[in-house]
């Protein structure tokens, strides 16, 4: 169908993440939305529907009231995840629906952004959507941007952080491979990140990212692993511009595609200042000393490559370096940052011809995402506390490995599956992933999966996970379960000191950024 500005549409499940951002784009463009949400009126989704309300969205209970308003409505708009039974649709009768992706699509249509780019795969898709519109609006370029999380610099009173408007020039939007629903759109340039474990096998994710690049316009920007997998599948377009980036060194491709690599990650340490003689000096930074001693008679300390100093303070960064010569300060520590720096860097740079000598610095400030790496606090005991997304095999690892850059002890990581098929889905990919990056002090922690309804089946619980792995497990006092936050929080109190780093982990349940401040007394 083909909507309107002036056209007037209702939401099933509006509170989520993804529904919720089209419904403030669609509000944004003049349409009259309104919509429904089962987490309605709960306190850890207070702010995204606080934020709605105040853009002039309806919401109702979800139980088909909203037919009672008298408002006209020209469709309905709903995701894979609503059951065919659902109130709203019962009381809708003969209203046209829409699922969320073709809604995007209606939406982008009215838009018509000078240049649409697509992010997806099956990890990182959020934060490098976040992360590429802030660099072209550090860059100078106005950027509007759809999110599946909420981006930190949108973030006010009245906007939730995952929808940002522009004036049509660059739109950054997020695609979504879990339900094979990015298909029903295109966009003039993509980048795909992975291919991962989360929904479905890779020979699957080939084939819907293969069917995806069919509908990109322009160019694509593709990870070493994906780009051979749709090659040796036959599934690259003829009429794509392609860049391939990679984080393996090794790595080679044949000619007339470029490659690029990163080529370092390491941490930077800066002197910030230099207290010589009780006093603060200014810093030398070509000398690594104070100013003081290369004065007077104080260089003959510098002569023979002494420092007097009483102390000084350091700044630590994390920096990346590129195979093409580029290097910059990352924004924030982990790997997985310089890559999705490097994606970044390979779509505006390589791909968009924009200048390098702006995009480099505009690659130094990012904002974040919220539930991706967010510090909560200390607790009581001096253990550090984070809050994190990540809900598969390959976001988990590259959670531990950013935290355990920061904690000097043991990492004790709480994991709440967000759902009991996407557990039993990585069952065995779980496992060998933590066998290999757990280190000997470690913990893993399992807490009852969340349970948001519509599921047919209970199975495998948490518990059942729990005691296979330490059954199978050379270490199996890595492995715990917890039946309550409660006793999960009594033993982390117990069990996590000074040095520590606790990490909660899992997606779809807001709650948890809750949980994690609430056990960090020290903020």
């Amino acid at each position: 169908m083909n909507l309107t500005r002036q056209s007037a549409v209702h939401f099933i499940g509006i509170g989520g993440v993804g529904m919720s951002a089209l419904a403030q784009m669609a509000c944004d463009l003049g349409m009259k939305v309104s919509g429904s949400d089962r987490g309605y009126g709960k306190s850890e989704n207070e702010e995204i529907f606080n934020a709605l309300e105040a853009q002039g969205i309806k919401i109702y209970p979800q139980d088909g009231s909203f037919m009672n308003s008298g408002r006209m409505v020209d469709a309905i708009i709903y995701s894979s995840a609503i059951e065919e039974d659902n109130p709203d649709f019962a009381a809708s009768g003969n209203i046209p629906r829409l699922h969320r992706s073709e809604m995007l699509r209606e939406l982008i249509s009215l838009v018509s952004p000078r240049c649409s780019i697509a992010v997806t795969g099956s990890c990182g898709k959020t934060s490098v959507t976040a992360y590429l519109t802030e660099t072209l609006l550090n860059a100078g370029l106005d950027c509007g941007c759809l999110a599946g999380g909420f981006c930190n610099a949108f973030r006010d009173g009245k906007n939730a952080g995952n929808y940002r408007g522009g004036n049509g020039d660059y739109f950054v939007f997020e695609a979504d491979e879990s339900d094979r629903s990015l298909l029903n759109y295109g966009a003039d340039h993509a980048i795909i990140l992975n291919l991962g474990t989360d929904h479905y096998d890779k020979p699957e994710l080939v084939r819907v990212f293969g069917e995806f690049l069919n509908n990109v316009r322009v160019s694509a920007v593709l990870e070493y692993e994906v780009y051979q997998a749709l090659k040796t599948a036959g599934k690259l377009p003829a009429h794509l511009k392609i860049t391939v980036f990679t984080g393996e060194k090794k790595k080679a491709i044949d000619g007339g595609i470029e490659l690029l690599k990163l080529e370092d990650y390491r941490t930077v340490d800066f002197t910030e200042s230099i207290y010589y003689s009780g006093r603060r000096s200014r810093v030398d930074k070509e000398h690594d000393c104070s100013v003081i001693e290369n004065m007077g008679a104080n260089n003959i300390l510098s002569i023979y490559g002494m420092k007097r100093e009483d102390f000084r303070l350091e700044e630590r960064f994390f920096g990346a370096e590129f195979s093409d010569g580029a290097k910059l300060l990352l924004p924030c520590n982990g790997r997985h940052t310089a890559l999705n720096a490097l994606a970044i860097y390979a779509l505006c740079v390589n791909n968009l011809r924009l200048e390098r000598e702006k995009i480099l610095p505009a690659l130094g400030i990012f904002h974040g995402v919220w539930r991706r790496s967010d510090y909560a606090g200390m607790t009581e005991e001096g253990a550090l506390v984070y809050d994190d997304y990540s809900h598969n095999p390959e976001k988990l690892s590259s959670a531990m490995a950013w935290a355990g850059e920061l904690a000097s002890g043991k990492l004790l990581v709480v994991f709440q599956a967000h759902g009991f098929k996407p557990l039993g889905f990585m069952r065995e990919a779980l496992f060998d992933m933590l066998e290999r990056d757990l280190r000997s002090q470690d913990v893993f922690i399992f807490l009852p999966p969340y349970y948001a309804g519509g599921t047919t089946s209970f199975k495998p619980t948490a518990e059942e996970v729990c005691e296979e792995y330490r059954a199978m497990s050379r270490h199996p006092e890595r492995y715990r379960y917890f039946p309550d936050r409660e006793s999960c929080a009594e033993y982390l109190h117990a069990n996590a000191g000074a040095g520590d780093l606790i990490l909660i982990a899992g997606a779809r349940d807001n709650s948890l950024s809750f949980y994690a401040r609430s056990l960090a007394k020290i903020r």
